[in-house]
């Protein structure tokens, strides 16, 4: 439920100062959200630090304001217009390179999971934009389990439940089991453009969103976009501080497009919707069936909440393994192939954020998009 009264225009950012010039130089309110540039917000979350070089990974164009205390280097040190391999070591550029190669054949970016730079280990994705090659940097925590494990886990207990909604019940109850996030919904869209949550597993105190319907104007279309472009999103702390991104003095490169990075930082709409809800933490996985944005799983966590990059990877194969199995069983069901979805509306809620309706379907179809 919400908590808070009516969004008013510039609320959001001087609630929080923060937030302030993370949207690429575009004030953003209710009235204007659809427009957004969600996919350009000129800033990371702060778990983690972003290194930007040329197409061949030589030169470091932009990094993230935090780069050089995340990596841990001499405060010194310059970053901009130096060579990459003086940051990360000579062997490491190699692997990146490599990476980065094989990444563009299947369209996906390159992970590397503790890798030494340095004194410290990291795990690290890396991926083309436009011009640009992006290299995100992720300090490597202590796992309880490996990510192997986590796959095995899951795939040996999904099973093949003989229904949809059967699937769509285990799969809500699983993630929640093994991610340990306070409520996991299933969202299905419906043909005309609306969604519904057709499964829920949460925690005992928690109101249900159990069967909720929400308008189709509940999800702008460049979030749909880039739930497309990205199957899995994470906001570690949605009151978490923005690390924005610096360039040289010089010619101005432009907007950094960020659809791919894992560090994406979050709109502050979507941020102002969560804290709303007491939401601290989300996790998105899409749905896609036959190249079609057919559902989502969303993950609340009413605390800050971290996946490493390696569980995510592991989460990422599972949305596969759930695609499949929903394949599988709308075709059991004679429900093959399904109804492709309606175009959506690109107006944006404008209702109080006291709405139920409104406060709860933005929270849960925007927890990966808006950035």
């Amino acid at each position: 439920m919400a908590r808070g009264g009516k969004l008013g225009k510039n609320d959001v950012h001087d609630r929080n100062p923060d937030l302030q010039g993370c949207t690429h130089m575009m004030q953003v309110d209710l009235t204007n959200c659809d427009r957004e540039p969600i996919h350009i917000p000129g800033s990371i979350q702060t778990h983690g630090a972003l290194i930007v070089c040329d197409g061949n990974l030589d030169v470091v164009s932009r990094h993230s304001s935090n780069a050089v205390d995340i990596l841990r280097l001499d405060e010194h040190r310059r970053l901009l217009g130096n060579p990459l391999d003086q940051i990360v070591g000579r062997e490491n550029g190699h692997h990146f390179r490599n990476g980065l190669a094989a990444a563009q054949m299947t369209n996906r970016p390159a992970l590397f999971f503790d890798m030494a730079i340095g004194d410290d280990r990291f795990d690290v994705s890396i991926h083309r934009s436009g011009e640009e090659t992006l290299i995100e940097f992720e300090p490597k925590v202590v796992q309880q389990r490996q990510p192997i494990d986590l796959i095995r886990s899951i795939t040996s207990r999904i099973g093949q439940p003989d229904t949809v909604d059967a699937l769509a019940r285990k799969a809500a109850r699983l993630i929640r089991a093994t991610l340990g996030y306070d409520r996991v919904m299933i969202y299905r869209f419906e043909p005309e453009g609306s969604g519904q949550v057709i499964a829920e597993s949460k925690a005992a105190h928690l109101e249900s969103f159990m069967g909720q319907f929400f308008p189709a104007s509940d999800i702008p279309q460049q979030a749909r976009i880039l739930y497309l472009k990205s199957t899995i999103r994470i906001i570690s702390n949605a009151d978490g501080a923005r690390a924005p991104i610096v360039q040289a003095n010089g010619p101005d490169l432009g907007p950094l497009d960020l659809s791919l990075a894992h560090l994406r930082s979050v709109s502050p709409i979507h941020c102002e919707y969560l804290r709303n809800m007491g939401v601290s933490a989300s996790m998105s996985i899409s749905i896609i069936i036959d190249d079609a944005l057919w559902g989502l799983v969303a993950c609340h966590h009413y605390s800050p909440k971290y996946l490493d990059m390696a569980e995510r990877a592991a989460v990422e194969v599972f949305g596969e393994l759930f695609r499949s199995s929903w394949t599988c069983c709308a075709r059991n069901a004679g429900s093959w192939p399904p109804t492709p979805p309606a175009r959506l509306s690109t107006v944006c809620c404008r209702k109080r954020l006291s709405t139920r309706s409104c406060s709860i379907s933005c929270a849960i179809t925007w927890p990966i998009s808006p950035a």
